[in-house]
């Protein structure tokens, strides 16, 4: 038979070594109690492992001793302090492509003959073009040929925008057939200037200007053959005249002929050319830049653009919460009037502060900002009035002619005689010569 050992009640042997394996089973625990805490920290200071397919075996977990010494796990890496990154370069801007379509809403840059256009202005007479002329450059004023005006009255410019005013003859020369034509309201900006460079030249591009449909301008070709001694009015010489090659109709008078920069070098003019034995033959010519600057410097200050006029009287004024002009009085047919400004008593006048955002405070001050606009534009004002500021909008005109007589009233009708009778008696007959005519 076999012998069993006895119950561990009975045998002090067997309690003795169930002791020993119940400690060691409880080191065992605590062990892998320790491992199982530290686990997660060692996890995330390294990198997960790859996940092993699942027909792959797992490798064996090696299981820890029981009276090796703990483990020390290295605590995980510092990460470095994040700096900020530096700012990406910003990339070179793609080279045009030359096959590339072109944006349609990109805007296109006008060319030199474009440009030089916005300073050619037709001529009219009743909406009639008679000529074309050219605007000068920060002047407004116009020059054109002479021979086309006629009287030179019931003149009109119309400019680029379409836009038409009425222009007066200020200054002219029938010798080189040149006219100076002062607008009585606007002030056209995109004028011409003279060219320095010879039009002679073999590798100049000259053009010029000829009348339109409608009477719009536009550009043509030109050919100067060379210069040449003309004849013009009263059988005058002029000397160094450009001769034309190419065909001038009597509308493209006045129009300018410009270089490859859009530059003035002559201004088509009227002419005759001489002929030995027989009368000259009419011919345009082109007016040289120099008889074209002689001619300017022969203009009366009188053959100026009208000056604008506000229509007040005023003194200059700081008070507590603005200072500028204070209105004394309006004249009753002015622009002022017309804005209804209020002059007067200063507790109810108003005080120009600034015209078009340009401070004034003072009379003659307020008169020199005025007069650098147009007759006919529209202005704005900024007023002072009644404790508080607002804007007003004066169209400017020209001042009237102090000259002029004021036109008296006209008379009663009954007052009137009509025409063939004979003015009435001025006093009844006497009584009298009534009854002497019945005896």
């Amino acid at each position: 038979m076999t012998n069993f050992p006895a119950s561990p009640e009975k045998s002090p042997a067997f309690g003795h070594t169930s002791g020993v394996k119940n400690l060691q089973r409880w080191s065992i625990a605590g062990s892998l109690a320790v491992l199982a805490l530290m686990a997660p920290t060692a996890v995330f200071a390294q990198a997960a492992p790859a996940v092993a397919p699942a027909d792959v075996a797992a490798p064996p977990v090696a299981r820890p001793q029981p009276n090796a010494p703990p483990r020390r796990i290295a605590p995980p890496p510092q990460l470095p302090a994040l700096q900020a990154a530096p700012p990406a370069a910003i990339p070179p801007a793609p080279a045009a492509d030359p096959n590339a379509p072109a944006d349609p809403n990109a805007k296109k840059e006008p060319s030199v003959e474009e440009k030089a256009l916005r300073g050619v202005v037709a001529i009219e007479r009743a909406g009639q073009p008679l000529s074309l002329g050219a605007a000068l450059a920060g002047d407004g004023r116009i020059l054109a040929a002479l021979s086309p005006l006629g009287s030179g009255n019931d003149l009109e410019a119309r400019f680029a925008d379409g836009s038409v005013v009425r222009v007066k003859l200020g200054h002219h020369d029938r010798t080189w057939d040149l006219a100076l034509l002062v607008p009585q309201s606007g002030r056209w900006t995109e004028g011409l200037v003279a060219s320095t460079r010879d039009p002679l030249r073999t590798d100049a591009t000259i053009r010029s200007f000829a009348m339109g449909a409608k009477g719009k301008p536009s550009v043509s070709q030109m050919v100067i053959r060379g210069r040449k001694n003309l004849l013009g009015a009263d059988d005058a010489t002029l000397a160094n005249a450009f001769e034309l090659g190419s065909r001038i109709s009597p509308l493209d008078l006045g129009a300018p002929i410009v270089d490859e920069d859009g530059r003035v070098v002559a201004l088509l003019g009227r002419g005759c050319s001489p002929n030995e034995g027989r009368p000259c033959t009419p011919v345009a010519f082109g007016i040289p830049i120099n008889a074209i600057r002689s001619f300017l410097r022969t203009v009366p200050p009188t053959a100026v653009p009208p000056a604008a006029w506000l229509g007040i009287q005023g003194s200059s004024e700081v008070g507590t919460f603005a200072k500028g002009v204070r209105v004394q009085s309006i004249h009753p047919d002015s622009p002022a009037a017309e804005a209804k400004l209020k002059g007067g008593d200063p507790s109810v006048s108003d005080m120009i502060v600034a015209v078009d955002g340009v401070p004034v405070t003072s009379p003659e001050q307020l008169a020199e900002v005025i007069r650098t606009h147009a007759v006919g534009e529209k202005v704005p004002l900024t007023v002072f009035g009644q404790g508080k500021y607002r804007q007003v909008t004066v169209a400017l005109r020209q001042a009237p002619d102090p000259r002029a007589a004021p036109k008296a009233p006209p008379a009663h009708p009954a007052e009137l005689p009509t025409l063939g009778d004979a003015p009435p008696p001025t006093q009844a007959r006497p009584r009298a010569d009534v009854l002497d005519r019945r005896r």
